[in-house]
């Protein structure tokens, strides 16, 4: 059957590696275009300082890539962050406010859609229709499993507001998450390996491919509550979010699919995905004559000690199903070694702790005063964030735990106290960049004797708080301080 298909990649799916030093943001560029994709889906907080109020130094940088490969952005990836503020959650004009400042930032680079993540309301879809139809910027609502799933009263509402409007500038961006036939190998051990009963997590794999996403969860979240085994409670918070939909519910709402997210975790040697129907999945966008783009998104490990083979064998897959992409003519591809995962880097928390091999050092006020030390900590956080969005913060000096209320946090140039920056939305700690916890310690500590640190600190991510990926009872994971270095303090 022919088709309109296009083929994209998301910039996030190679992020660790860009962090890590073991690639820049050309390498990934020239990998997109060398596998057939020259359509770029961009996190623009991933890339840009303090995004969406960027500087046109970064938008120059990033539209002299796309000109130099060939290549165009054709999706911008936000968030509106409901808890941005820790007293309260944001009004309705406050989300549709920040949609307007995305919309502005995608309307400066020529970006036509923008994917919004996580449980929306739907009075922010509402009411960003003007402003998005007077920018001519599409908006849609990422469809995902356990954030943003087809099951939630708060999407379908969603769903109900974009038919009612009649507009072509608010839809849906559907990710292939939802259609898992099975719970993957890499969840079954796992959770083998956090030491549940080998035969109990077959069991449970063997369970998901016989009831329906609302059984399956049920009992999930029964045994989340009754059991005392942490691990067992956090394997299944994780994997009770996995769902398999028939990828016909495309076609019921085809008219509303403005983007898609090309998902996968795992890709076999015969090169296809082994847990999602993709067959089915491209199927139904051909027959629903979708002429949008399909964007990788890849979330799982590298295939023998490469990044890009989980994508060459994907694109692979797409031949099988959709025809032959034309290949660039890009003779080499970069060379990617895996990322390791930097301390204190997490996606479910997250945590950011403190950067290894960083200085202790004495901090002094612009006085000469002494009155405290400085631990450093970095945000490999997967986008930058505003400062309103620090949870928490502790740091442990040998037997010592100081809290928030003890530290001040210094940011590009500007030092906050916890209780102030609640209310900090313009400033942000930009993803890679460092960040200054200062403990407040009348007169310091012993200058040249080692000590045993660690620091850590908490981000609101509200997305992992809401719909299916809550914790039982919406409460956070508890805080495990993480393994203390041994430093010593310097002047």
């Amino acid at each position: 059957m022919p088709h309109k298909i296009k083929r994209s990649v998301t910039i996030y799916s190679w992020q660790r590696q860009v962090e890590a030093g073991q690639l820049t943001w050309d390498d990934c560029i020239q990998a997109a275009v060398k596998m057939g994709c020259t359509g770029l889906e961009l996190l623009g907080q991933l890339y840009f300082r303090y995004c969406p109020e960027v500087l046109q130094e970064d938008i120059d940088s990033w539209n002299q890539m796309m000109w130099t490969y060939g290549t165009k952005t054709i999706a911008h990836d936000f968030f509106v962050d409901m808890t941005m503020y820790n007293h309260r959650r944001l009004t309705v004009r406050e989300g549709v406010d920040i949609v307007r400042r995305h919309a502005e930032f995608c309307k400066k680079l020529n970006i036509p859609i923008m994917r919004i993540g996580g449980t929306v309301p739907s009075e922010i879809f509402r009411q960003s229709v003007p402003i998005l139809e007077d920018l001519g910027i599409k908006m849609g609502l990422e469809i995902h499993s356990g954030s943003s799933s087809f099951c939630l009263p708060a999407v379908e509402d969603v769903i109900n507001v974009i038919r009612q409007s009649g507009s072509k500038y608010i839809g849906i961006v559907p990710d292939m998450s939802m259609f898992c036939k099975e719970l993957s190998s890499r969840t079954v051990q796992m959770g083998i390996a956090r030491g549940l009963d080998e035969k109990w997590v077959y069991d449970l794999a063997d369970m998901y491919k016989s009831v329906d996403n609302m059984e399956f969860r049920k009992y999930c979240n029964e045994m989340i509550e009754t059991s005392e085994d942490a691990n067992l409670r956090s394997f299944l918070a994780m994997v009770r979010r996995t769902e398999y939909y028939d990828p016909k519910i495309l076609l019921e709402h085809k008219d509303y699919i403005v983007h898609c997210h090309g998902k996968f975790y795992e890709m076999t040697d015969d090169n296809e995905e082994a847990t999602i129907d993709y067959p089915g999945i491209l199927a139904a966008l051909k027959e629903a004559d979708y002429d949008g783009y399909i964007s990788a998104e890849y979330e799982g490990s590298p295939i023998n000690d490469d990044i890009f083979e989980p994508f060459r064998r994907y694109q692979k897959m797409l031949d099988k199903y959709l025809g032959t992409y034309p290949e660039s003519n890009y003779p080499e591809w970069p060379n990617s070694k895996p990322a390791p995962m930097r301390k204190g880097a997490s996606f479910m928390g997250p945590n950011q702790n403190m950067r290894a091999g960083s200085p202790f050092k004495t901090h002094y006020e612009a006085d000469g005063t002494c009155t405290g030390v400085e631990v450093i900590v970095s945000n490999p956080y997967y986008r930058g964030v505003p400062l309103a969005l620090f949870e928490d913060a502790h740091v442990q000096i040998d037997d010592k735990l100081y809290n928030s209320d003890q530290i001040r946090v210094a940011v590009d140039g500007e030092i906050f106290k916890f209780s102030d920056m609640r209310d900090v939305t313009l400033h942000y700690w930009n993803k890679g960049y460092d960040a200054t916890l200062i403990v407040d310690i009348p007169g310091g500590l012993e200058v040249g004797k080692e000590y045993t640190v660690c620091a850590s600190v908490s981000i609101r991510a509200y997305y992992m708080r809401e719909g299916i990926s809550a914790t039982a009872g919406g409460a956070p994971a508890p805080f495990v301080m993480p393994e203390g270095d041994k430093v010593i303090l310097e002047a």
